[in-house]
């Protein structure tokens, strides 16, 4: 009987981990893509795909499920490694990381990093405070 309760909980957390992966992807390709509308920074979601020559809503789609897909990794990294940290700390302490990442490849323009580092910030809590709180409720 308990191995069935314990199935259940880690079938209702693997689902919650990757459904946090999913919608932190959107969000993070939808506010990307926003921001590169509005001039706040120089990297388009699709500039990674300029070697592809396709149209420009393929290369969107493409760009979105390579998002996606980095966002459902990374969430199951932060499950398997961090879901019983602070939340709020551990999630500060991905993002320095990501951004250092990023730092030495981007743009240096203040504008550019200021924007690099808000988006990875929310993206980053949006993951680590989401999957905090599937844990807990799986307990």
């Amino acid at each position: 009987m308990s191995k069935q309760n314990n199935s259940k909980h880690s079938d209702y957390l693997k689902r919650g981990v990757f459904e946090t992966g999913i919608a932190a992807g959107l969000l993070l390709f939808l506010f990307s893509w926003l921001a590169y509308t509005f001039h706040f920074m120089s990297w388009n979601p699709i500039s990674m795909l300029s070697a592809l020559s396709s149209s420009t809503i393929v290369k969107y789609g493409i760009a979105a499920v390579l998002i996606v897909f980095i966002s459902i990794v990374l969430s199951l990294l932060y499950y398997a490694l961090l879901r019983k940290r602070k939340p709020f700390l551990s999630g500060i302490a991905v993002t320095v990381f990501l951004f250092f990442i990023v730092f030495f490849i981007a743009d240096q323009n203040p504008l550019h990093l200021i924007t690099v580092f808000a988006l990875l910030l929310g993206y980053c809590l949006f993951i680590s405070m989401t999957i905090s709180w599937h844990h807990e409720q799986g307990r």
